[in-house]
C-alpha cells in the first residue's frame, strides 16, 4: 500500500494537467514573441492562461507575473520592490518569524546590506498580534511580508485585518503576502484581502514544478532580478515555458471548478483522519486548532521521535514529513516550532507534518489513520522494552 500524505511539499500531476501539457509540447512549440503563425498562436496561448490566473484572484491579466514558483515570486517581491527607485522612502521592513525560506532568507541578507527588519512573533499558537504589527509601523516602513497560510502547521494569519492596519496607518507601504499554500486551498481575492503582492506555486495544487506567478497590483514597481528581453512586461527577461504555464493554467481550472465541493472533500478527509487517531495516541496539534487551513495537519506525538517514525510509517508505504520540504535535509530544529515552543522543546524532535487533498479516498484516509496508529503503539511498545532491559 502506497499512501502519500504530504501534498504541502508538493502533489502529482493532475491527470487533466499530463494530458494538457503532452499535447502542447507537440503542438504549441513556438517563442510567444516570434511575430509568424507559430509565434502567434503561442502568444495567444500565454494571453489566455494569464487571464485564468488572474481571474482566479480577482485580479487583471496585466497584474501578473509569470515565475518559476513560489521561491522566485517571494524573492521578485521582496527585492524587486525594495530595489525599485520609486519605492525606497525607507529602510525598515516587517515580516514574522514563521516565513518560508524564500521569504526569511531575502531579510536576512537585505539586514546585511543594511536594511532593519522586524520579525513579528508569534505565540503558541503560531498568531501574529495584529497590535505589535500596528506598533512596529513606522514611518521609514517600505514593505511588509506575512504569510497566508503556514507551510508547516496550516495556520491561517489575518491578512486582511494587517493589510487595513498598514493602509490607515501608511498607504505607502507596500504589503506582500505568501499565498503558496493558500491558494487552492482556500478562497483568495486580492481585492478582499488589499494586498499589492501575492505569490503562488503550481505544484502545490497539482500543476507542474517550475512554475507560478506573482501578483502585482497595478501602480506597484518592482525592478526585475532577471534582465535581458522584454518577456512579462519587462519584469522578467526569459523566453515563457508555454508548455508549464499550460499545465498550470488546467490546474488552475480543475481546482477551481466546483471549489466549494473540494474544499467540503479536504475538510472531510481532516476530520475524518483526526477522529479516527484521536483517543488512540498520546498527540497535541501543534497550531491553532481553530484557524487552521484542512489540508494540513502538524502534530507532537509525545515520546516518539519524529525521524524514527517517518522511516516506520515509509516502511509501511505512508509519505508524510516533519515539515517545510525546502529544510527538510537539514538537522536543525523548525524555526516554525523553534518560534512557538523555545529551543529547547520536546516537540522540535517529536512532531510530524501531514497533509491532505480532496483526492484521497475514504478508504486511503482510514488506512492511513490506523497504520500511523499502529507504528506509535509499535515504537513506543519497543521503548518500553528497551528501558526495562537496561
Amino acid at each position: 500500500m502506497k499512501i502519500y500524505l504530504d501534498y504541502a511539499a508538493t502533489s502529482p500531476l493532475h491527470p487533466k494537467v499530463i494530458e494538457k501539457m503532452t499535447e502542447a509540447m507537440t503542438q504549441t512549440f513556438g517563442n510567444p514573441s516570434s511575430l509568424h503563425k507559430v509565434g502567434r498562436q503561442s502568444k495567444k496561448v500565454l494571453l489566455d492562461n494569464r487571464q485564468i490566473f488572474a481571474d482566479s484572484i480577482g485580479a487583471n491579466e496585466n497584474e501578473i507575473i509569470i515565475t518559476s514558483g513560489g521561491s522566485e515570486g517571494n524573492n521578485l517581491a521582496i527585492f524587486g520592490s525594495i530595489f525599485h527607485e520609486n519605492n525606497v522612502f525607507g529602510k525598515h521592513l516587517i515580516t514574522t518569524n514563521q516565513e518560508h525560506a524564500s521569504v526569511y532568507e531575502p531579510m536576512k541578507k537585505l539586514e546585511a546590506m543594511g536594511y532593519e527588519v522586524t520579525y513579528l512573533a508569534t505565540d503558541e499558537k503560531g498568531q501574529i498580534s495584529l497590535q505589535e504589527l500596528q506598533d512596529s509601523l513606522r514611518e521609514d516602513t517600505v514593505l511588509v511580508s506575512i504569510m497566508s497560510i503556514n507551510n508547516e502547521t496550516g495556520n491561517i494569519q489575518p491578512i486582511k485585518e494587517a493589510s487595513k492596519i498598514i493602509r490607515e496607518q501608511n498607504p505607502k507601504i507596500i504589503f506582500h503576502t505568501d499565498a503558496v499554500q493558500a491558494f487552492g486551498k482556500v478562497s483568495v481575492d486580492v481585492n478582499q484581502l488589499d494586498v499589492d503582492l501575492l505569490t503562488t506555486s503550481g505544484h502545490k495544487i497539482g500543476g507542474p514544478k517550475g512554475i507560478g506567478f506573482l501578483y502585482h497590483r497595478e501602480g506597484i514597481k518592482l525592478e526585475p532580478l532577471i534582465h535581458g528581453g522584454e518577456q512579462e512586461d519587462m519584469l522578467r527577461a526569459g523566453t515563457e515555458n508555454i508548455v508549464s504555464i499550460i499545465g498550470y493554467g488546467e490546474a488552475v481550472n480543475q481546482v477551481t471548478t466546483d471549489f466549494e465541493e473540494k474544499m467540503e472533500s479536504l475538510k472531510n478527509s481532516y476530520q475524518l483522519f483526526y477522529t479516527k487517531i484521536k483517543n488512540q495516541i498520546d498527540f497535541e496539534i501543534n497550531g491553532d486548532s481553530k484557524n487552521k487551513t484542512n489540508h494540513i495537519l502538524n502534530i507532537w506525538l509525545k515520546g516518539i521521535p519524529s525521524k524514527i517514525l517517518l522511516a516506520h510509517l515509509d516502511m509501511n508505504g505512508i509519505a508524510v514529513s516533519t515539515g517545510s520540504a525546502c529544510s527538510s535535509g537539514n538537522t536543525k530544529p523548525s524555526r516554525i516550532l523553534v518560534s512557538m515552543f523555545g529551543t529547547n522543546s520536546e516537540r522540535l524532535s517529536e512532531s510530524i507534518r501531514i497533509s491532505f487533498s480532496n483526492d484521497l479516498t475514504t478508504e486511503e484516509i482510514k488506512s492511513s489513520a490506523q497504520i500511523l496508529i499502529d507504528t506509535v503503539k509499535k515504537i513506543k511498545k519497543n521503548n518500553k522494552g528497551r528501558n526495562s532491559n537496561e
